[in-house]
């Protein structure tokens, strides 16, 4: 059987849901937010989702994939660079952009992609309409690829403009666990980080990431990533492709209250592994020119 795609509505918000014999995803038109992905042999949803989550229009979801751009971050915590590449936007950037609240459109769907190492998907291509007065003028579309081994994000900027645009980025990639604190990443060994929590000092991970306290962190590098959660059977795998930082996230007990969306047990129950463009990573794009983020999941056997 072909997959197929029907369209739905979640409260406020338009929905995609593209349907196989072997998985299912369901992708939000605000923000081309991925909110579900499970497969025959995972039947849980990959993506953790919040249950106090609110479809509502204009707001981000709590949970699944949002996208972060053109900024990452607080605005005021980017490079000068890509503070003056946005001087003149009308639009909100105060916190990760404004992409995650905007209404996508959908540009292709194909039951039976095939890449070049004959590898059979379906693929899903939304783009962000072009927006009045909004510069400097960039497109951004957003690809998903989908089989039962996992799934494929990408982000594709291309600079309309006639100047070189400086931009961060981010996929948000909310993830469950079983037990925050014996959760582990491992693939950052060795790689140097900025702690947001620690006056944005420069560290080095020693080891493989753990979670005894508030984490948000920048690495400087964005090897392939594997998250042991015992939220499901296997080990999940993060790769990437175009980026060189990698966020990773949990706000703890200490910051739940402050975040809307969320309950005050939540932190217990996700993280947030994050393939990026952000800090020293941030993107300059020349006239004419595009860039593609990407992330990739999988699952694998312990």
């Amino acid at each position: 059987m072909l997959p197929t795609l029907e369209y739905s509505k979640i409260d406020e918000l338009d929905a995609i849901t593209i349907t196989a014999s072997n998985y299912h995803a369901t992708v939000l038109l605000q923000g081309a937010q991925l909110i579900h992905f499970s497969t025959q042999y995972e039947p849980d949803n990959w993506l953790w989702v919040s249950e106090k989550a609110e479809y509502k229009a204009g707001d981000s979801v709590r949970g699944g994939v949002p996208i972060c751009w053109p900024v990452f971050g607080q605005f005021d915590a980017n490079p000068q660079a890509v503070k003056d590449s946005f001087a003149d936007c009308r639009f909100d950037l105060t916190q990760h952009g404004f992409a995650r609240t905007q209404i996508f459109d959908l540009e292709m769907f194909n039951p039976l992609h095939v890449d070049d190492a004959l590898r059979h998907y379906a693929s899903l291509t939304l783009d962000l309409p072009e927006l009045n007065n909004f510069h400097p003028k960039l497109d951004l579309q957003v690809k998903f690829l989908f089989s039962s081994d996992g799934f494929s994000i990408s982000l594709i900027t291309s600079n309309q403009s006639e100047d070189t645009v400086h931009f961060s980025q981010a996929l948000h990639t909310y993830l469950p666990t079983a037990n925050i604190e014996t959760t582990k990443i491992s693939g950052l060994d060795q790689v140097t980080y900025t702690d947001a929590l620690d006056g944005w000092t420069t560290k080095t991970q020693q080891g493989d990431v753990t979670f005894s306290e508030g984490v948000d962190r920048i690495y400087h590098g964005a090897p392939s990533l594997c998250a042991r959660t015992h939220a499901s059977a296997g080990v999940t795998y993060i790769g990437s492709r175009g980026s060189n930082s990698t966020v990773i996230w949990n706000p703890w007990h200490t910051k739940a209250h402050e975040i809307s969306q969320f309950a005050k047990d939540d932190y217990k129950k996700m993280l947030c592994i994050e393939t990026a463009n952000a800090h020293l990573d941030s993107i300059a794009l020349a006239p004419g020119e595009s860039h593609e983020l990407s992330l990739t999941m999988n699952m694998l056997p312990f």
